[in-house]
Protein backbone atom coordinates (compact mmCIF):
# COMPACT_ATOMS: atom_id res chain seq x y z
CA UNK A 1 0.00 0.00 0.00
CA UNK A 2 2.97 2.60 0.81
CA UNK A 3 4.08 1.82 -2.62
CA UNK A 4 0.94 2.18 -4.40
CA UNK A 5 0.78 5.45 -2.92
CA UNK A 6 4.51 6.29 -3.31
CA UNK A 7 3.92 5.92 -7.18
CA UNK A 8 0.27 7.60 -7.38
CA UNK A 9 2.44 10.87 -5.74
CA UNK A 10 5.22 10.56 -8.12
CA UNK A 11 2.45 10.09 -11.19
CA UNK A 12 0.49 13.25 -10.24
CA UNK A 13 3.41 15.22 -9.49
CA UNK A 14 5.12 14.38 -12.94
CA UNK A 15 1.78 15.54 -14.87
CA UNK A 16 0.96 18.64 -12.95
CA UNK A 17 4.91 19.48 -13.75
CA UNK A 18 4.51 18.26 -17.28
CA UNK A 19 1.17 21.16 -17.02
CA UNK A 20 3.10 24.10 -15.40
CA UNK A 21 6.46 23.30 -17.83
CA UNK A 22 4.65 23.39 -21.40
CA UNK A 23 6.87 24.85 -23.96
CA UNK A 24 5.54 27.94 -25.66
CA UNK A 25 3.75 26.93 -28.96
CA UNK A 26 4.06 23.43 -28.54
CA UNK A 27 0.66 22.64 -28.64
CA UNK A 28 -0.62 21.94 -31.84
CA UNK A 29 -3.86 20.23 -34.12
CA UNK A 30 -1.78 16.48 -33.19
CA UNK A 31 -1.72 17.44 -29.37
CA UNK A 32 -6.11 18.31 -29.22
CA UNK A 33 -8.51 16.24 -29.25
CA UNK A 34 -11.48 15.31 -31.85
CA UNK A 35 -14.33 18.69 -31.34
CA UNK A 36 -11.94 19.50 -28.44
CA UNK A 37 -12.52 23.38 -29.12
CA UNK A 38 -16.58 24.87 -28.62
CA UNK A 39 -17.36 27.87 -29.30
CA UNK A 40 -17.66 28.39 -25.43
CA UNK A 41 -13.24 28.66 -26.09
CA UNK A 42 -13.44 30.82 -29.10
CA UNK A 43 -12.74 35.00 -27.96
CA UNK A 44 -16.12 36.67 -29.96
CA UNK A 45 -14.75 38.77 -32.76
CA UNK A 46 -11.99 37.22 -32.81
CA UNK A 47 -12.75 34.57 -36.16
CA UNK A 48 -12.16 36.19 -39.54
CA UNK A 49 -14.12 35.31 -42.93
CA UNK A 50 -10.87 33.76 -44.45
CA UNK A 51 -11.16 31.33 -41.11
CA UNK A 52 -14.53 29.60 -42.64
CA UNK A 53 -14.52 27.26 -45.44
CA UNK A 54 -16.29 28.06 -48.68
CA UNK A 55 -20.10 28.88 -48.27
CA UNK A 56 -20.36 29.02 -44.40
CA UNK A 57 -20.86 32.49 -43.71
CA UNK A 58 -24.39 33.85 -44.80
CA UNK A 59 -24.75 36.22 -47.97
CA UNK A 60 -24.66 39.75 -46.95
CA UNK A 61 -28.06 42.01 -48.78
CA UNK A 62 -27.86 43.30 -51.87
CA UNK A 63 -25.86 45.73 -53.02
CA UNK A 64 -27.10 49.18 -55.22
CA UNK A 65 -27.25 48.42 -58.41
CA UNK A 66 -24.68 49.92 -60.39
CA UNK A 67 -24.86 52.36 -63.77
CA UNK A 68 -25.72 50.50 -67.28
CA UNK A 69 -22.82 50.06 -69.61
CA UNK A 70 -22.76 50.66 -72.98
CA UNK A 71 -25.19 48.93 -75.10
CA UNK A 72 -23.36 46.20 -77.21
CA UNK A 73 -24.15 45.32 -80.65
CA UNK A 74 -22.59 43.26 -83.76
CA UNK A 75 -20.09 45.43 -83.85
CA UNK A 76 -18.79 44.71 -80.22
CA UNK A 77 -20.55 47.99 -78.68
CA UNK A 78 -18.82 49.97 -81.34
CA UNK A 79 -20.64 53.07 -82.90
CA UNK A 80 -20.43 53.87 -86.05
CA UNK A 81 -21.26 57.52 -88.48
CA UNK A 82 -20.72 58.66 -91.58
CA UNK A 83 -21.80 61.24 -94.07
CA UNK A 84 -21.37 61.34 -97.89
CA UNK A 85 -21.63 64.77 -99.54
CA UNK A 86 -21.44 65.51 -103.56
CA UNK A 87 -22.90 69.43 -104.24
CA UNK A 88 -22.83 68.94 -108.08
CA UNK A 89 -24.33 65.48 -108.58
CA UNK A 90 -26.27 65.86 -105.50
CA UNK A 91 -28.75 68.81 -107.32
CA UNK A 92 -27.25 72.05 -106.33
CA UNK A 93 -25.38 72.32 -109.54
CA UNK A 94 -22.46 73.96 -108.51
CA UNK A 95 -19.57 72.82 -106.59
CA UNK A 96 -18.93 74.57 -102.57
CA UNK A 97 -16.43 77.44 -102.30
CA UNK A 98 -13.90 77.37 -99.99
CA UNK A 99 -12.59 80.46 -97.83
CA UNK A 100 -8.79 81.44 -96.89
CA UNK A 101 -10.35 80.16 -93.35
CA UNK A 102 -11.32 76.69 -92.28
CA UNK A 103 -14.77 75.72 -94.28
CA UNK A 104 -16.95 73.05 -93.20
CA UNK A 105 -17.22 70.94 -96.26
CA UNK A 106 -18.28 67.58 -94.38
CA UNK A 107 -20.03 67.01 -91.37
CA UNK A 108 -22.21 63.99 -89.54
CA UNK A 109 -25.07 66.78 -88.62
CA UNK A 110 -26.25 67.90 -91.94
CA UNK A 111 -29.27 65.94 -92.54
CA UNK A 112 -29.26 63.68 -96.42
CA UNK A 113 -30.42 65.52 -99.08
CA UNK A 114 -29.25 69.32 -97.53
CA UNK A 115 -26.77 71.16 -99.05
CA UNK A 116 -25.70 68.19 -101.61
CA UNK A 117 -25.57 65.32 -98.59
CA UNK A 118 -26.08 62.00 -100.15
CA UNK A 119 -26.31 60.25 -97.28
CA UNK A 120 -25.97 61.01 -93.34
CA UNK A 121 -26.13 59.03 -89.96
CA UNK A 122 -26.03 62.50 -87.87
CA UNK A 123 -24.12 63.34 -84.61
CA UNK A 124 -23.43 60.58 -82.78
CA UNK A 125 -24.06 60.09 -79.01
CA UNK A 126 -21.93 57.58 -76.36
CA UNK A 127 -22.98 56.72 -73.18
CA UNK A 128 -19.57 56.78 -71.65
CA UNK A 129 -15.86 57.28 -72.35
CA UNK A 130 -14.73 56.36 -75.49
CA UNK A 131 -12.42 56.77 -78.38
CA UNK A 132 -13.40 58.12 -81.52
CA UNK A 133 -11.55 57.81 -84.98
CA UNK A 134 -12.30 59.73 -87.87
CA UNK A 135 -11.05 59.53 -91.54
CA UNK A 136 -12.20 61.93 -94.10
CA UNK A 137 -11.71 62.45 -98.06
CA UNK A 138 -12.37 65.82 -99.69
CA UNK A 139 -12.07 65.99 -103.52
CA UNK A 140 -10.54 69.58 -103.79
CA UNK A 141 -10.31 71.61 -107.25
CA UNK A 142 -8.25 74.42 -107.66
CA UNK A 143 -9.93 76.70 -110.49
CA UNK A 144 -7.27 79.96 -110.05
CA UNK A 145 -4.43 80.52 -112.61
CA UNK A 146 -1.97 79.51 -110.26
CA UNK A 147 -0.98 76.54 -108.06
CA UNK A 148 -2.46 76.99 -104.24
CA UNK A 149 -2.28 75.33 -101.04
CA UNK A 150 -5.16 73.34 -99.91
CA UNK A 151 -4.87 72.85 -95.77
CA UNK A 152 -7.49 70.41 -94.85
CA UNK A 153 -8.30 68.91 -90.79
CA UNK A 154 -10.57 67.37 -88.67
CA UNK A 155 -12.43 69.00 -86.04
CA UNK A 156 -14.99 67.79 -83.47
CA UNK A 157 -18.28 69.39 -82.09
CA UNK A 158 -19.52 68.66 -78.48
CA UNK A 159 -21.70 70.15 -76.07
CA UNK A 160 -18.78 72.13 -74.37
CA UNK A 161 -15.81 72.67 -76.60
CA UNK A 162 -15.31 72.97 -80.59
CA UNK A 163 -11.37 71.34 -81.02
CA UNK A 164 -9.18 70.28 -84.41
CA UNK A 165 -7.66 66.49 -84.02
CA UNK A 166 -5.84 64.72 -86.10
CA UNK A 167 -3.70 65.44 -88.66
CA UNK A 168 -3.35 68.57 -90.73
CA UNK A 169 -3.05 67.65 -94.18
CA UNK A 170 -1.42 70.59 -96.52
CA UNK A 171 -1.92 69.87 -100.26
CA UNK A 172 -0.03 71.86 -103.06
CA UNK A 173 -2.90 71.53 -105.95
CA UNK A 174 -1.91 72.84 -109.58
CA UNK A 175 -3.97 75.41 -111.61
CA UNK A 176 -7.11 73.54 -112.96
CA UNK A 177 -6.60 70.97 -111.12
CA UNK A 178 -8.13 68.86 -108.54
CA UNK A 179 -6.94 66.52 -105.75
CA UNK A 180 -8.39 63.65 -103.12
CA UNK A 181 -7.25 65.10 -99.57
CA UNK A 182 -7.60 62.83 -97.26
CA UNK A 183 -7.30 63.03 -92.96
CA UNK A 184 -7.81 61.14 -90.40
CA UNK A 185 -7.20 61.09 -87.18
CA UNK A 186 -8.58 59.81 -83.14
CA UNK A 187 -9.45 61.63 -80.07
CA UNK A 188 -10.69 60.41 -76.83
CA UNK A 189 -14.39 61.46 -75.63
CA UNK A 190 -16.68 61.48 -72.56
CA UNK A 191 -20.52 60.77 -72.42
CA UNK A 192 -22.32 63.43 -74.88
CA UNK A 193 -23.33 63.97 -78.61
CA UNK A 194 -20.80 64.62 -81.04
CA UNK A 195 -20.67 65.87 -84.16
CA UNK A 196 -17.54 65.57 -86.36
CA UNK A 197 -16.59 67.71 -89.33
CA UNK A 198 -14.08 67.93 -92.56
CA UNK A 199 -12.69 71.56 -92.98
CA UNK A 200 -10.68 72.85 -95.57
CA UNK A 201 -9.22 76.32 -96.36
CA UNK A 202 -7.58 77.64 -99.77
CA UNK A 203 -7.90 80.56 -101.61
CA UNK A 204 -9.57 79.92 -105.20
CA UNK A 205 -10.33 76.12 -104.56
CA UNK A 206 -13.68 74.59 -104.55
CA UNK A 207 -15.05 71.70 -102.97
CA UNK A 208 -16.38 68.82 -105.30
CA UNK A 209 -17.28 65.69 -103.31
CA UNK A 210 -16.40 63.80 -100.40
CA UNK A 211 -16.61 60.84 -97.79
CA UNK A 212 -16.58 61.07 -93.59
CA UNK A 213 -16.29 58.07 -91.79
CA UNK A 214 -16.56 57.98 -87.96
CA UNK A 215 -15.90 55.32 -85.46
CA UNK A 216 -16.69 55.21 -81.66
CA UNK A 217 -15.23 52.25 -79.34
CA UNK A 218 -16.43 52.37 -75.55
CA UNK A 219 -12.53 52.67 -73.44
Amino acid sequence: MVVACAALVVALGGTGYAAITLPRNSVGPRQLRSNAVTGAKVRNGSLQAKDFAASQLPRGPRGPQGPPGPAADAAGGARTAFASRDPVGGGTGSSQPIGSLPTDVLALNVPAGTDGYVASSGAVTVPGPSRLVAHGEAVIVNAGAVPNDANCRLALVGASDQRPFGNYVNALIGSNEYMAVGVSGGVDIDAGTYNVRVQCAGASLTFHRGNLIVTVTPR
